[in-house]
């Protein structure tokens, strides 16, 4: 793809040559630039020199990949004027934020890291693009009419039409890499100190190098907000914009696949939450005819097939204020426990300021696999501290039941997927 917007004009100002360090083609585009630095393998390059002499490495360009699809070479349009991406700066700031939450107001210690994209059009002119995950911004260099740096007030204004405001954001900012080309030489760790605040939308701050105790250089500057939609208009001619639509395009079918199977399995965790199955063999017994530590066995359940089932402990017909505490293994013929289930039961009710009130606990059940059919039963113990006490207590169990923690399992998986879809979906 012809990533250039030179014209036949304007070819004999270009520098074309290979990376000294990894043989990678590259061409410079500004006549002010004076150094590249290798996308490709970090290497800064002298390009006045005719061996285009390493000066440094910045490091691995691997591990600070940007952070959307913007890439050097690209074109793109803003304001009905054509630019090209010439460099990348990727800054990391360590500042103080301004906060204000209930009364109380205050700075609080930050880090963040963002992407400086400089871009140049036919004339040479500068046109700069902010990036971080929460969007992008256009940068501006500015004159200001009131220049000012960081105040003890902690307020600021550059033109006289501004009340002061207070600075939101205030600190330093160094180099992690650079990639691209640059009239002036960039090392890693390279720092910059600044004062930032908001007026009507738009941020202004200023910022400034140090050498030593002075101030080596100042710059002011305004950044405004500017959508991704307009950003990937801008974008639009470029090829890569189109593979990564493809690209989107696949993972939004992903998504969407991910979203409709997630709601199918939140159907099914959904209905095998109150799906009980058929019943297949049921008893019950007095509760009063239990005697402490001796269990009493249901008869013969004949379990025809493999497959999921339910072992269910119900309380019927408890007198107010009753309570009891009932446990039941399931055995097979030779006494073997394959399962079992207990809980506390009990049922209380009465007026509370004329409102009436109930707490009551009368069911219980477990769900199991038996792999093997044959015949089994039911052993139940049940303890109370009630005298007479009331009601009684039903064994049984039902077949043909849905393992709720399946298809929960299946449901998270999906949920997963398609957020991983839908972050990938978007470019």
């Amino acid at each position: 793809m012809d990533s250039t917007i030179t014209t036949q004009n304007q070819l004999a100002s270009v520098k074309q040559f290979n990376c000294t360090n990894c043989g990678a083609a590259h061409r410079v585009m500004s006549p002010r630039a004076q150094y590249l630095a290798c996308n490709y393998c970090g290497s800064v390059l002298d390009t006045r020199s005719e061996e285009y002499e390493i000066l440094q490495q910045l490091g691995n360009p691997e591990k600070h990949q940007p952070f959307s699809f913007i890439r050097l070479g690209q074109k793109a349009n803003f304001d009905g004027k054509e630019y090209q991406v010439i460099a990348r700066t990727r800054w990391r700031m360590r500042y103080k934020e301004y906060y204000y939450e209930e009364g109380e107001q205050g700075y609080s210690n930050e880090v963040w890291i963002y992407d400086e994209w400089l871009m140049i059009d036919n004339n040479y002119t500068y046109f700069y693009l902010v990036e971080d995950k929460e969007g992008y911004k256009i940068s501006e260099e500015i004159i200001p009419e009131v220049p000012m740096l960081l105040t003890r007030e902690l307020r600021m204004n550059f033109f006289q039409k501004q009340s002061p405001k207070i600075v939101r954001e205030y600190g330093q900012a160094n180099v992690v890499f650079f990639e691209g080309e640059s009239n002036y030489t960039i090392k890693k760790g390279d720092e910059i100190r600044f004062a930032a605040f908001k007026d009507r939308g738009i941020d202004y701050s200023a910022e400034w190098r140090m050498e030593g105790e002075e101030i080596s250089e100042i710059e002011f500057f305004q950044e405004v907000p500017i959508s991704r939609r307009k950003v990937l208009e801008a974008f639009n001619n470029n090829e890569e914009i189109e593979k990564l639509k493809q690209k989107a395009e696949s993972w939004k079918f992903i998504f969407q696949s991910a979203a409709i199977a997630g709601m199918i399995m939140l159907s099914f965790t959904l209905y095998s939450l109150f799906s009980s199955g058929s019943e297949v063999y049921s008893s019950s017994f007095s509760v009063s005819s239990f005697q402490p530590d001796i269990g009493q066995d249901t008869g013969p359940i004949e379990i025809t097939s493999k497959g999921n089932y339910q072992l269910n402990l119900k309380a019927d017909k408890l007198s107010n204020g009753m309570e009891f505490y009932a446990l039941a293994f399931l055995m097979d013929k030779d006494s073997a426990v394959i399962n079992q289930v207990s809980s506390d039961f009990y049922y209380s009710t009465g007026y509370d300021g004329g409102e009436k009130w109930t707490e009551k606990n009368m069911d219980q059940h477990i769900r199991f696999r038996v792999e093997t059919p044959g015949t089994y039963f039911a052993r139940v113990y049940v303890q109370t501290d009630r005298p007479n006490p009331s009601g009684s207590l039903a064994v049984s169990l039902n077949e043909g039941i849905m393992m709720t923690r399946y298809y929960a399992f299946a449901l998270i998986i999906f949920i997963v997927i398609a957020l991983i879809a839908r972050n990938n979906a978007q470019i």
